[in-house]
């Protein structure tokens, strides 16, 4: 496929850049959140993908040489070669550990990690809770390190707690980390051929790093989603430190984001939605820490790119009262052209063409959905044209509908 429109790099970068000014550029950019599409597209299946990301270099060519994606979307997965030396009981993926089919992604285990009684250690000092109580809790092969202590700092203490790492299970946990990190090196590493392989086509980086909202971080991390929405009626003075030190941890994230030189902070929010909180809840408990980890990615020159998963039909006045300038917003299930509506002067919005309709609906569905919400969405600017979900398969006449009606009436000038 090939269209007249340019897009070399600096094009490209433009034409996104004029959607998130919340002006026209020469068309609507093109961007979707793809996964294991990649995967798809070179042939192999989602566990070999998984193993080794370099497995996915050849689907990553095919792809953006099919579709010239005006982003490039970094496989948001989690490594096999990472997660099976850890024992990791939190995340299970493809394969014969947890019985997964192949050709399936990963699927993330909703659990608490930390009890009710342990929230002033966490408070206190949260390095070392993570350390001797998260890890071990995550990782069956880490839970020698539950064994540690690192706050004895008398003299004699000091020495004497050195001991622990004789224990056979300190040990294996010791053991573990160094080949985990080697694993997590080569991961790293193979990221980077990605990113190499998006930008020697011609493709911005979009989404390569990013961090959660401070109350997801301490709800997907260590209370789970079903306990921490008790906690905030049972004991909200905690819930709330507790989300300060995760508040902590994700400025820490965006400043890591600022030292890699990309442009973009990736933000999922997953307990924000309509179906989890009231709009009481959600602006005492949930947007104040989401609110500064947003402007300190804008003070640092970075654009977020958040994914406001579920529904916020509740929300749209919210986001456009509560948050500055400058978002990048995705919307998974919301009337987007009410969207549009109450957020057009405030923040660019990405298009929610149904994932489902993507892989299993029929080119002409597709179609007819794509012009409307370019006739919805795209005057004025302020909008990417986008799916609703990240997609792990894909149906090549759908996608090919979807991008050829995108070139065709997706044009500005």
């Amino acid at each position: 496929m090939a269209y007249e429109t340019e897009n070399t790099l600096q094009k490209r970068i433009a034409r996104v850049r004029a959607a998130i000014n919340l002006t026209e550029g020469d068309r609507v950019p093109f961007a979707p959140k793809v996964n294991l599409v990649y995967a798809q597209a070179g042939g192999i299946s989602g566990y070999e993908a998984l193993m080794d990301f370099r497995n996915m270099k050849e689907g990553v060519e095919k792809f953006l040489s099919r579709y010239e994606s005006d982003l490039f979307w970094a496989p948001a997965d989690y490594p096999i070669n990472v997660m099976e030396p850890l024992g990791t009981t939190a995340i299970h993926w493809p394969g014969a550990t947890w019985g997964i089919d192949l050709n399936k992604s990963f699927q993330i285990c909703d659990a608490t990690y930390m009890e009710e009684d342990e929230y002033d250690e966490l408070i206190k000092n949260p390095a070392h809770f993570f350390m001797t109580k998260v890890w071990p809790r995550r990782h069956k092969k880490l839970k020698g390190l539950s064994k540690l202590s690192f706050n004895n700092v008398v003299e004699f203490g000091h020495y004497a707690s050195m001991a622990a790492f004789a224990d056979p299970e300190v040990h294996e946990a010791l053991l573990t980390l160094m080949a985990a990190g080697d694993q997590s090196a080569k991961w790293l590493e193979a990221q980077g051929v990605l990113n190499e392989t998006a930008l020697s086509m011609q493709c911005p980086l979009g989404c390569i790093l990013g961090v959660g909202a401070p109350y997801d971080m301490l709800a997907d991390n260590l209370r789970g989603y079903l306990t921490l929405p008790m906690d905030l009626y049972e004991i909200p003075d905690k819930v709330k430190a507790a989300i300060d030190v995760m508040t902590d941890f994700a400025m820490q994230g965006v400043d890591q984001v600022k030292a890699a030189g990309l442009d973009y902070v990736f933000m999922p929010l997953h307990g924000g939605t309509d179906d989890f909180m009231s709009n009481e809840t959600y602006l005492e408990f949930y947007l104040p820490s989401l609110r500064k980890v947003v402007e300190h990615e804008l003070e640092l020159g970075l654009t977020p790119y958040i994914f406001f998963e579920g529904k916020y039909h509740t929300r749209l006045e919210i986001l456009r009262d509560e948050f500055p300038k400058g978002i990048l917003g995705m919307f998974e299930q919301i009337d987007i052209a009410k969207a549009k509506q109450v957020l057009k002067d405030h923040m660019c919005i990405c298009g929610n063409i149904s994932g489902a309709k993507l892989a299993y609906g029929k080119p002409e569905e597709i179609v007819e959905d794509t012009k409307r919400m370019l006739d919805a969405c795209a005057p004025g600017g302020g909008f990417v044209m986008d799916c609703s979900i990240v997609m792990d398969h894909y149906s090549e006449a759908n996608f090919d509908a979807w991008y050829e009606t995108t070139m065709k009436y997706g044009g500005y000038h």
